[in-house]
């Protein structure tokens, strides 16, 4: 299992710089490949020792990082006909061109590759961040009333861009309530990427508009719906009354959430009702568990890649992570989330998400 996005560890709150090139686009800059590319090949014919064919590499480099994959074609095609011409008007064998046309092969592979997913140049780098970001961007917790709090850390499996884990947050009109939904996707890194962008998009348009009860159940009958072909979700749905601090708990086979009760300075777990794995079980139920947050109480929502690990068993990652916890409940809860995420049981192996709620 996956148990999300970050810094590329971390995942960042900025969204990614918007480089528009959309004026150099089209004709002008063919023209001005095909300018450099003149400019370099008459450079070899006065100086063939100092300017050999091989520098006609950086154009070609521009025109298959900026072009479309019809001009890379045009601008590759006026290559390999000077290497035809140079081959024909000189006793010099394909030897001395090999590292040329190879790398002629290998950057209209790329170009070819990414054209096919249109995610050409620049713009697919863009479309990428901005998908990362707005994956992360749907869990940022909003503002909440005075003595409540609430910290969330990720970090993908690799350092990959994107990961299987993410959460979905959302407050009622009046404030008075708050929704959230941790998801830890089947897989890690990229492969279980794009199923939790497209999970996370059905999340968004449900929490908040239909009842609590009903979030997994719907969950569910969307991954069914789907068709994952491999994978299923595990998840955990919060939804918290911010007025008397009662909150309930469905779970989708995720590892149980943790309650702090400052009464008697304990943490303990919401185990009691769950419900199997989305995508698993057509027509599944999810029944809640309801505990009550008082002042100095605390929820931590997590997933498996916090305490799960090939070399360890499951209790030892329990028991790892109830002993941050503990250690942090002196100091404040604030920075929790992070450490846990950082010294998470999987390691980089695994996705590692921590969502923490606490009442001062």
């Amino acid at each position: 299992m996956s148990a999300i996005l970050p810094s590329r560890t971390l995942w960042s709150e900025r969204r990614q710089p918007t480089w528009a090139l959309s004026s150099l686009r089209g004709t002008p800059l063919l023209v001005a490949v095909v300018a450099l590319l003149a400019l370099v090949l008459a450079a070899h014919l006065v100086w063939p020792q100092s300017v050999p064919l091989v520098a006609l590499v950086p154009p070609c480099l521009l025109a298959s990082t900026l072009c479309p994959i019809r001009e890379v074609r045009i601008v590759f095609g006026l290559v390999l006909a000077v290497v035809l011409w140079s081959l024909v008007m000189s006793d010099e064998g394909m030897a001395r061109h090999l590292p040329l046309l190879v790398s002629l092969g290998l950057m209209y592979a790329i170009a070819a590759s990414r054209s096919s997913h249109g995610a050409a140049a620049f713009a697919g780098d863009r479309m990428l961040g901005d998908l990362r970001s707005r994956l992360h961007g749907m869990g940022a917790i909003p503002t909440l009333p005075r003595g409540w709090h609430a910290e969330r850390s990720f970090a993908t499996a690799h350092g990959s861009a994107f990961a299987g884990d993410f959460n979905v947050s959302t407050t009622s009109r009046c404030g008075n309530t708050l929704e959230m939904v941790l998801v830890d996707v089947s897989g890690k890194g990229q492969e279980a990427g794009t199923r939790a962008l497209v999970l996370a998009g059905a999340l968004g348009g449900v929490i908040g508009g239909t009842a609590p009860q009903d979030v997994l159940p719907m969950a569910n009958e969307f991954v069914e719906r789907d068709g994952w072909d491999e994978g299923f979700a595990t998840a955990v749905h919060v939804h918290l009354d911010l007025v008397t601090g009662e909150a309930l708990v469905h779970s989708a086979g995720h590892p149980p959430a943790m309650h702090y009760d400052a009464g008697c300075g304990r943490w303990r777990a919401l185990d009691d009702q769950r419900g199997p794995a989305l995508g698993l079980l057509p027509g599944a139920s999810y029944p809640s568990s309801r505990t009550v947050l008082q002042r100095g109480d605390a929820l931590l929502v997590y997933t498996d890649g916090i305490i799960e690990s090939r070399v360890r068993d499951l209790d030892d990652g329990i028991d790892w992570m109830l002993g941050q916890a503990e250690a942090r409940v002196s100091q404040g809860f604030s920075g929790l989330a992070k450490r846990l995420v950082a010294g998470g049981r999987a390691g980089v192996e695994d996705d590692r998400a921590a969502v923490l709620l606490w009442r001062d």
